[in-house]
């Protein structure tokens, strides 16, 4: 399958990139807390709990659910579901987080 990778993909599955968790390894921040107030601002956070992206995380969850369990892994997220991650990973505005 031919994919075409992009920054937000790579952040998304590395962990390395404009995420505020990220930036507190480097002290570019002095915290990780996410603007939803949820919790650190972590890959996991924006893939499984911050709520401004909402509406796109149940359009990925609705066509994992669909041969899948949810919470789906990372693992799951790049092989099974690819298409799907790839959608979800490029409504992320990481200059807006």
């Amino acid at each position: 399958m031919k994919i075409n990778i992009t920054l937000k993909f790579v952040t998304m599955v590395t962990g390395h990139g404009k995420t505020r968790a990220y930036f507190l390894c480097f002290k570019i921040m002095e915290q990780a807390t996410c603007p939803c107030n949820s919790g650190d601002q972590t890959i996991d956070h924006l893939l499984y709990q911050y709520t401004l992206l909402h509406s796109p995380r149940e359009l990925l969850r609705n066509k994992v659910l669909k041969i899948g369990n949810w919470p789906a892994s990372k693992r799951e997220l790049t092989t099974k579901h690819l298409k799907a991650f790839l959608t979800y990973t490029n409504s992320i505005d990481f200059e807006w987080l």
